[in-house]
């Protein structure tokens, strides 16, 4: 087996891990309904969407931080951070979501090691997941 680089394991797990949230935030028939515009799209269609950036590593896996949604308010709306933030201290707190927003800028690094169980982790919950009710 070849040893995946940093970048290389990085990238897969990116890859599991929005796969995991989209899988997690959709019904059993495959729709995402975006949780800051409300609409409707197919999962394959859905994006992972971060309430603090990709970029913390800090919170870039945490299952807290990510939810399935829509191009529109990802990429055009540039993650809709009013509604949003609305939205996350509806659902955690206000308390929850100022710690959060405070910590963003801390220096966090994941060893490659933890990255490499983090993708068997959620490769394993990927896989649950579709086993309960994937019809494509």
């Amino acid at each position: 087996m070849q040893k995946l680089t940093r970048s290389k394991a990085i990238k897969k797990l990116d890859a599991v891990f929005s796969e995991y949230i989209r899988l997690r935030d959709s019904d059993e028939n495959g729709i995402v309904t975006c949780p800051l515009c409300w609409t409707r799209i197919k999962r394959k269609n859905a994006q992972n969407m971060h309430f603090i950036t990709r970029g913390c590593y800090l919170y870039r896996y945490d299952e807290i931080n990510c939810h399935a949604g829509c191009m529109r308010c990802n990429v055009f709306l540039n993650g809709n951070y009013i509604v949003y933030t609305r939205r996350m201290q509806k659902t955690f707190g206000i308390e929850k979501v100022d710690e959060m927003i405070k910590n963003k800028a801390t220096v966090f690094k994941i060893s490659t090691p933890k990255l490499l169980e983090m993708i068997d982790e959620y490769g394993e919950k990927v896989d649950k997941l579709k086993s309960l009710y994937i019809k494509e």
